[in-house]
């Protein structure tokens, strides 16, 4: 899943591959504009802020990427062009030996000045998995109105979490998902979360559970009516709604319970 560890993975892989190498051949589709060139440009370095990805290039050009659920930039051999078979190729940088990077269905996809990438991540709030992360981000605390489920999941509180983390760190931090973030103690969610987020980079697995067995990875996320790990109570669920931040919700109601 591209939530925010994901992507720092994948910077890390392609800073490791790709990154210091000379564009080749490029191709960037875009509508029915002009297509930037990249032909000849080289790419610096590969960034991560929460979700979103940040290709870096001499020329003072930014690639801005945010994969959602179904983007994927994928690395080919040497030479390799997008036949018509192609998962909706948006974009692919040919780098000789190392191979070609092309981005595949990628919803968002966009070409920057290095100098202005805040025109894509400036609203985004401090990252979860950056050096420097806060021991808590106010902001979150500062939305009374708003349930805990959907403060987390707004990049403009805090940048990086995505549904599995906010369904499996609210289950251990033993919080209703329902609940005002203004009856939460937000700060000890977000360690729960952090810990838990920074031992998967570190491991590279989105295992809640510590069991990398098929089906016994996680606590409560996915598992509608199967029973909880810790008490056996059917696990709940609330479906996604129409809100940009109402994503489908799985909780345990025994140990989760809900205010009043």
């Amino acid at each position: 899943m591209a939530e925010g560890d994901s992507i720092r993975r994948l910077a890390a892989r392609l800073n490791s591959s790709v990154a210091g190498r000379d564009v080749i051949a490029a191709r960037f589709r875009r509508g029915g504009e002009v297509p930037p060139r990249f032909d000849g440009d080289t790419l610096l370095t590969v960034a991560a802020v929460g979700k979103h990805l940040l290709m870096r290039f001499t020329s003072g050009r930014s690639v801005h990427s945010h994969l959602r659920m179904q983007g994927a930039w994928r690395i080919h051999r040497a030479g390799w062009r997008p036949g018509p078979a192609a998962d909706r190729v948006g974009a692919w940088f040919d780098f000789g030996p190392p191979g070609v990077l092309a981005a595949h269905a990628m919803p968002v996809l966009q070409v920057l000045p290095t100098a202005r990438e805040d025109l894509a991540v400036g609203h985004l709030g401090p990252d979860i998995l950056t050096d420097d992360w806060p021991a808590a981000a106010p902001a979150v605390a500062a939305i009374p109105a708003r349930r805990i489920r959907e403060a987390l999941l707004d990049q403009r509180n805090v940048a990086g979490i995505g549904n599995l983390w906010t369904v499996e760190g609210l289950f251990i931090a033993g919080v209703w998902p329902h609940a005002p973030a203004a009856d939460v103690d937000v700060p000890k969610v977000l360690d729960v979360i952090a810990r838990m987020m920074r031992l998967g980079l570190r491991h590279g697995t989105q295992s809640t559970t510590g069991n990398l067995r098929k089906g016994q990875t996680h606590w409560v996320y996915g598992r509608y009516r199967r029973p909880c790990r810790r008490c056996s109570a059917p696990i709940d669920f609330t479906a996604a709604g129409p809100g940009p931040y109402d994503r489908e919700t799985w909780w345990c109601p025994h140990c989760q319970p809900g205010i009043g």
